[in-house]
């Protein structure tokens, strides 16, 4: 039960590249799904460049339309635009999937015992539809396939790469690393149970000890979150450069009341000074852009957030306000612990302003995981 997918391709909203794309990927898979192209505009082609591809026409489905008419009268909008009438077209011999979330229905189609799936972009619409389909699959009785996921934390991707291949080359497991700014991801798929687990467990624990997340580790804010409930401690947050960004993160899991008390956003050296503290001797001195300054913003969210633990940030995220003694990327980060605790860290991160941030507020909950494990 399953299937491995063999090639993913980007097309362009031309009708003949469509065509062409479909065409090759028909003549190397079983199934062929087609996501995007399937709306009202003049740019959604995909419909148009797959009738003519199978020389089939189309033709116009009162019962569609009727429901796209039906949906839109649910949002309160009485005059429908008159595009919209293309999402009523259906190509001959097609299998309606009907759109739940949506107003452009999918479709199956048969071509020398192939099989087509015309589906609208959008994951919130694709999703269910693919899923409703999928219940119509005959069992195979092929073992299943299941994909391990093994969770690396705190480590560029190439490192983690360079520290695992010639492992894996030599046990002859296949894998995928998929990197975002949390965590890098190790996955294998298999089809039936992956009898290696526990050795390539053993061998990840060891390389990379406090690193290593587990099997399928929950997101970083999360682990965060179970630890220090665990642990009885309360967070409250500073953030300069990140704008409010780690707090967004962390109360993006629900339950977070438990444990997070706020966060200060301080732009300005004024709210530096007036809301955590920071003393104006030291923002001249230093700057806002300093170990200082990140210290005492640590201290200052701990005390007036009432916490356990703190998280302080100061930084140039760009793409302006860099010298070359502080150049864009420079950030603090601080992390404030019991017993009057405080560790101060530096980093130099690349990429744009969204890229610096981003990177920034998971480096900062990194850190804390760190200190609480």
């Amino acid at each position: 039960a399953g299937f491995f997918i063999s090639r993913c391709i980007i097309v362009g909203d031309e009708k003949e590249e469509i065509k062409e794309a479909v065409s090759n990927a028909l003549k190397k898979s079983e199934i062929v799904f087609i996501t995007g192209g399937l709306g009202p505009t003049s740019d959604d082609v995909t419909r148009d460049a797959i009738a003519e591809m199978l020389q089939r026409k189309l033709f116009f489905s009162d019962a569609i339309w009727q429901k796209i008419c039906e949906r839109f009268y649910r949002r309160g909008i009485k005059e429908i635009p008159e595009i919209n009438k293309r999402q009523a077209y259906i190509i001959e011999g097609a299998e309606v999937i009907e759109n739940t979330v949506g107003t452009a229905p999918g479709m199956i189609l048969k071509e020398a015992g192939k099989t087509l799936l015309l589906l609208p972009g959008p994951p919130a619409e694709l999703t269910p539809m693919v899923e409703e389909w999928a219940k119509t699959l005959k069992d195979t009785s092929e073992a299943e396939i299941k994909v391990y996921r093994f969770g690396i934390s705190g480590l560029p991707e190439s490192s983690v790469e360079e520290k695992i291949h010639s492992f894996f080359s030599e046990k002859g497991i296949k894998y995928t690393i998929l990197a975002s700014p949390q965590l890098i991801e190790i996955l294998i798929a298999s089809r039936g149970d992956f009898k290696d687990i526990h050795i390539v467990e053993g061998f990840l624990r060891e390389c990379f000890s406090e690193n290593y997340l587990g099997i399928d580790p929950p997101a970083l804010p999360v682990l965060i979150g179970n630890l220090l409930k665990e642990k009885g401690l309360k967070i409250a947050i500073a953030e300069s450069c990140t704008g409010g960004l780690v707090g967004k993160i962390l109360t993006d899991t629900p339950g977070s009341s438990d444990y997070f008390q706020g966060s200060f956003v301080v732009y300005s050296n004024i709210l530096k000074r007036r809301i955590l503290g920071v003393p104006k001797t030291v923002l001249k001195k230093y700057g806002a852009v300093s170990e200082e300054c990140a210290l005492y913003m640590a201290k200052g969210a701990k005390k007036k957030g009432k916490a356990d633990i703190s998280i302080s940030i100061t930084g140039i995220a760009g793409p302006s306000g860099g010298s070359k003694e502080k150049p864009v990327g420079l950030v603090y980060i601080g992390i404030g612990l019991p017993k009057n605790k405080f560790h101060i860290h530096k980093f130099i991160f690349p990429g744009n302003r969204e890229r610096i941030r981003e990177r920034t507020a998971y480096q900062a909950l990194e850190l804390l995981r760190k200190y609480l494990i």
